[in-house]
């Protein structure tokens, strides 16, 4: 009688640290790829990308609901109607990294996507030229391997091998042809880089 307890008690005693080594490998994978994670967006491995800017919000908000046409808007010199930032990629050792430039549109936005124009270009000899031609703004549907978030605009994607300073200027402006009937509508982006080495 006495032997079965003893026995029991150490069925008992062997359960019970397996569920404790089971729950302290489940919290140990649970953090190393949270910090995983979390490197990704600061630290791109073997060096850094960093996003910098004058004004105080990284982004644009749309002032004037007036439809513009597209060849205007890529002109236009106004005051808030574009938003000038930097990429700079410090890299430690022989090897590249990726990063993507996204915009991230704010919740309070009320003007449809559909109805926003997007462009981005690059400073090259001191001039800015075309990225890429205007287009709507297309959110994606899930994240990136680069770790834009989904519902954000992937604009542009570099890859870097050297420390360097990339300078680029963005617009938004409400396309040609688009009825805003809300005279309250409204529409902000936040400009975000995400990098990794590859």
């Amino acid at each position: 009688m006495e032997s079965k307890s003893k026995t029991k008690n150490i069925i008992i005693v062997l359960v019970l640290l397996s569920i404790v080594l089971v729950a302290i490998i489940a919290v140990s994978f649970t953090m190393f790829f949270k910090e995983q994670e979390k490197n990704v967006n600061e630290v791109v491995k073997t060096g850094t990308v960093s996003m910098n800017y004058k004004s105080e919000v990284n982004g644009l908000q749309l002032v004037s609901l007036t439809p513009v046409s597209n060849d205007v808007a890529m002109e236009n010199r106004t005051e808030g109607s574009y938003f000038d930032f930097s990429v700079s990629s410090d890299i430690d050792s022989d090897t590249a990294i990726d990063y993507e430039i996204a915009l991230v549109k704010d919740d309070s936005s009320t003007i449809p996507d559909s109805d926003i124009m997007v462009y981005l270009e690059k400073q090259t000899s001191g001039t800015y030229s075309k990225v890429d031609d205007p287009k709507e703004f297309t959110p994606i549907k899930k994240k990136s391997k680069l770790g834009s978030p989904a519902k954000s605009m992937v604009l542009s994607k570099v890859s870097v091998s050297a420390n360097q300073v990339d300078n680029y200027r963005l617009r938004i402006w409400v396309k040609e042809g688009a009825i805003i009937t809300d005279p309250n509508a409204t529409y902000k982006v936040r400009v975000n880089v995400y990098g990794k080495a590859n």
